[in-house]
């Protein structure tokens, strides 16, 4: 695989100065930004620690994934299984609070332990089955290679983008970061956007970013696809 074969190279000249490495530029910051967006992993790469983590925004809902294949959702991932161990990755789900589902997705909405009916078929049986489920708070994390490989595929969705930077706040080792990003499936398309606030942790000896928190509520990209 690509991303397991990039090593990281730190010329000997530099290591000398390790200690005294001066924090991210603004300018590298946004570089990185744009890297990740465009799907440029080994730049990406390049300025992530090997302890990487990437921290999504904690959200309230069913802890999973789930594509609209064949009239109904088939369930991709789930977030955190010791949390959601009624749903399993092959699972359909049919309705929905009543309603059959569609390409529209699974929508939830409502405080922490609210119920949600679902019908479901488990992966290689078509019993239906029901389930009442209550929705809880999740916050899925990715380490560094799940995190290039979803950059890629993001890449790969987007016809073209852009990023405009509007604010970089730096404060020790922490970089305070807060964009707008808009982007179009197919040339001439509907232009979708979201606003971004993130923290950067910078790793102070190597200078590389060692984690990023994400502190922007994604409902607002994925109601645009209502």
């Amino acid at each position: 695989m690509i991303i397991h074969s990039i090593h990281r190279f730190l010329p000997s000249i530099l290591i000398s100065s390790l200690l005294f490495s001066l924090p991210l530029k603004d300018e590298e910051i946004k570089n990185f930004i744009d890297a990740r967006f465009s799907g440029d992993t080994a730049t990406v790469y390049s300025m992530i620690s090997e302890n990487f983590i990437y921290e999504h925004t904690p959200y309230v809902g069913l802890g999973i994934e789930a594509h609209y294949v064949d009239g109904s959702l088939l369930i991709t991932h789930v977030v955190d299984d010791s949390l959601q161990s009624s749903l399993s990755v092959g699972d359909r789900i049919h309705e929905h609070n009543g309603s059959i589902v569609n390409s529209k997705g699974l929508i939830t909405t409502g405080p922490v332990g609210e119920e949600q009916h679902l019908i479901v078929t488990k992966a290689g049986d078509s019993t239906f089955i029901e389930l009442r489920l209550p929705l809880a708070e999740y916050q899925y994390s990715q380490n560094d290679i799940a995190f290039l490989e979803s950059i890629l595929k993001y890449s790969d969705t987007w016809f073209n983008f852009d990023v405009t930077i509007n604010d970089i706040i730096t404060k020790k080792n922490r970089v305070f970061v807060h964009y707008k990003w808009e982007g179009s499936k197919e040339e001439g398309g509907n232009v979708y956007y979201f606003s971004a606030m993130e923290i950067y942790l910078i790793d102070k000896k190597t200078d590389l970013i060692d984690k990023i928190e994400g502190l922007w509520s994604e409902k607002q990209f994925k109601d645009q696809f209502e």
